[in-house]
Parts: structure tokens; C-alpha cells; sequence
């Protein structure tokens, strides 16, 4: 029995003995394996954007991939843009070089619709007011274009200098019509003249060759928020199609016109007052010199909702244009209102005009407003006695701040 307990427990601490050395040798495995993400992605799974909408085009669906690296170096968008209202696919390719942490390359290549209002509004609140209001804030033209732009990053302290430069070169021709027959769907005003069949200017159809010059600033200092685009653009070579009209004399044909130079410039400034109440500065203004007018596809346009309440949809237009607005916000911060939070009071002044050649007297508005979270209700006045022509004596607005 001894003997046996003996030679059990000497098997035992053997085999103990055998697995200690076997653990202590045994080789830990560090090595990994280093995935790499494909820079071509199709956002939202199939390569689709967020689509807008206006009462030329109609839906604009665009789709395509993405090409991305991940330092943010490249960024290009391959696109093809569906414009359901006027059966058109638009290829582009659009994007970002990056070849230095301040410096930025933006270019595009392809054929679109644009427009010189975007300033107006944001692309989702424009599409927003005409789905339902079929309010439009922008006129439109179709161009096979070319532009490249390279932009150089300034950072001191809390403000962000962007000088760029650039080349233009694009083909332009006019889209809608001045008698429109159709129109896209909206809530309201599908009919109407003045709103979803609201005519599209015509353009000088041709070449436009020019170089750009501009900067961008933005100034962040304690609760002072303001940001200023300008841009010069001259062009290098131009070529248009004479625009010819039937009248009792014969035919009479427009000369193309010549070369032009042009200045464009956006501005907001936001700060506190007292307390929670806000005062809001936004201003924009194009400026041709007299020497030469601008091709029609370079007017700028206001009015109606947006701008001037109290002038009919973009009535004013041409290559001069000035435009300011102060806002003053006052909050009722002890008023607390279910899901939209505190009432806000609103007053505003509102000036502006545009022409061709010049710039023709100012139509001034006041206006008082109310509202809660982003909504808002605004009543505005002409209080000039001789009112322009095309400014009424009163409008009423309701507006969303889809700023996100």
C-alpha cells in the first residue's frame, strides 16, 4: 500500500512538473492584423445625397460614389444629378484636394443647374418653401462648367483667413421659361404666377473664360460670431450668341456684350445685447463698374420672403445689387412653452435694391415678429410715402430658421 501511494504521488508531481515547464514555454501569440477601409464608399448604402427640390428642376437626386482617404487628403464626389421636372441627368465630378494641413484645391467638372441666390436661403429651406409654399428664393441656368479654386488657410487666434484664387470656365444657356406651362407639385401656389409658375429670366447664351480672386473670413472672439465671403471675378474671354427680336423694323439682334469685371460679398454678425437678446447684422451686395454690364447670368436678384417682404419674389434684379438686414431678437426666458421652449419678439429693418448699369433707390421695410424655437410669424411695412412700383404696402411671412 506504501509503495503504491508512493510511486502515485511520485506520477503526480511528474506530470505537475511537465505541465509547468510546458506553460512556461509555451509562445504568446502578439502579432495583428492591420485592416485597411477602401477610400470608394457609397453614402447612405447606395450612394445616394440628400435631394433638393425648386419649381425648375424638380426633384434634383443626385448619386454616385464617394472616393475619401483617410487623412482627409482627397475627397471626390463622382455624381450624377436626375432633375425630375426637366428629364435631365447631369454627370460631375466635384471635390477637395488637400496637399497641405492649410492649403485646399476645390474643383468641379460637369454640367448642372445654378444659381446666384443660394445666399438666400439654405438649400433645405429653399426645397422646404416650395414643397409647401411654392416660394422659390432663386432663378436659375444651365452650364457645362470648369472652375478650380486653391485656398490657403490663415489661423490667428479666433479668426480664420482664406484668400483663394481661381479659374472659370463654363458654356451657358437658359433654363425654364418666361410663360412657364408645367410646374412641379407643391402644397401651395402650384398655379400661381407669382410662385411655383413664376417665371425663370433668360440668359446671354454663350462662353464665359475668367479668373477669380476672393477670401473668406470668419471671427469667433467671446460671443461676437461674423463671417464675410467676397469674391472678384474678371473675365479673361467671353463669346455670346446674339439674342435676336422681332420688331415693326425688322429684326433686331442684341451685340454681345464685353468683357466685365465683378465684386460679390456676404456678410453676417451675430452678438448678445442684454441678457439673452441677440441683435443680427446680414448683408450682401454685388457691384459691376459702369464701363461694362454683365452677362444676364451673373444679375443677382431680391425680393419677397428672405429679403424684401414687401416686393414680389425676386422682382429686382441686375448687376448691381445691395441688400442689409438687422434683426433684433428679445426672448421671454420666464415663458416656458411645451416642446418649443421660450416665445421670442422680434424687430427688424430690412433696406435694398438692384439694377442694371446702377443701383436704383433703395426700398426699406420695418417689421415686427413673433415666434418659438424655429418657427416664426413677420409683418413688415413699405412706411415710404412714394413707394416703388413693385413694393406693396404691407406683407406677411411665416418662416423656419433650418440652420443646423
Amino acid at each position: 500500500m506504501k509503495r503504491a501511494s508512493f510511486v502515485s504521488l511520485a506520477f503526480l508531481a511528474l506530470f505537475r512538473a511537465t505541465a509547468a515547464r510546458a506553460q512556461d514555454t509555451t509562445v504568446v501569440d502578439t502579432s495583428y492584423v492591420e485592416y485597411s477601409e477602401s477610400p470608394i464608399s457609397l453614402p447612405l448604402g447606395v450612394g445616394l445625397r440628400i435631394p433638393t427640390y425648386d419649381r425648375v428642376n424638380g426633384v434634383t437626386l443626385p448619386w454616385g460614389p464617394k472616393i475619401e482617404t483617410s487623412n482627409g487628403r482627397i475627397d471626390i464626389d463622382a455624381l450624377v444629378r436626375y432633375r425630375s421636372n426637366l428629364g435631365k441627368w447631369d454627370p460631375s465630378i466635384e471635390g477637395l484636394l488637400r496637399p497641405g494641413d492649410a492649403n485646399e484645391l476645390k474643383f468641379f467638372v460637369g454640367r448642372g443647374t445654378f444659381s446666384n441666390e443660394d445666399w438666400i436661403r439654405s438649400d433645405l429651406a429653399n426645397s422646404v418653401a416650395v414643397l409647401l409654399a411654392g416660394s422659390d428664393a432663386r432663378n436659375f441656368y444651365r452650364s457645362d462648367k470648369a472652375s478650380a479654386r486653391l485656398a490657403h488657410a490663415i489661423m490667428t487666434g479666433g479668426s480664420v483667413l482664406t484668400p483663394y484664387a481661381g479659374l472659370n470656365y463654363e458654356r451657358d444657356w437658359t433654363t425654364g421659361s418666361l410663360v412657364p406651362t408645367k410646374s412641379p407639385w407643391s402644397f401651395y401656389g402650384r398655379t400661381g404666377r407669382l410662385r411655383m409658375r413664376r417665371a425663370n429670366p433668360a440668359i446671354d447664351r454663350g462662353h464665359i473664360f475668367s479668373f477669380l480672386v476672393g477670401t473668406g473670413v470668419e471671427l469667433a472672439t467671446g460671443s461676437v460670431d461674423s463671417k464675410l465671403d467676397a469674391k472678384l471675378e474678371r473675365s479673361i474671354a467671353t463669346q455670346y450668341d446674339g439674342n435676336c427680336f422681332a420688331t415693326p423694323g425688322g429684326l433686331f439682334c442684341t451685340s454681345p456684350r464685353d468683357a466685365f469685371t465683378q465684386a460679390t460679398a456676404d456678410g453676417t454678425v451675430k452678438f448678445p445685447t442684454f441678457g439673452s437678446q441677440t441683435f443680427t447684422f446680414r448683408g450682401h451686395g454685388v457691384w459691376t463698374p459702369a464701363a461694362a454690364i454683365a452677362p444676364a447670368q451673373r444679375f443677382a436678384y431680391l425680393g419677397g420672403s428672405g429679403t424684401i417682404a414687401t416686393v414680389d419674389q425676386l422682382a429686382l434684379g441686375g448687376d448691381h445689387l445691395l441688400y442689409v438686414n438687422g434683426d433684433y431678437v428679445i426672448p421671454f426666458d420666464r415663458i416656458q412653452l411645451p416642446y418649443v421652449g421660450s416665445p421670442f419678439l422680434a424687430l427688424s429693418y430690412t433696406a435694398g435694391s438692384a439694377g442694371v448699369g446702377g443701383l436704383p433707390s433703395l426700398i426699406q421695410n420695418l417689421g415686427v415678429g413673433v415666434g418659438a424655437s424655429i418657427l416664426r410669424v413677420d409683418y413688415f411695412i413699405d412706411p415710404a410715402r412714394n413707394r416703388s412700383p413693385v413694393s406693396h404696402k404691407s406683407a406677411l411671412t411665416f418662416g423656419a430658421d433650418l440652420a443646423f
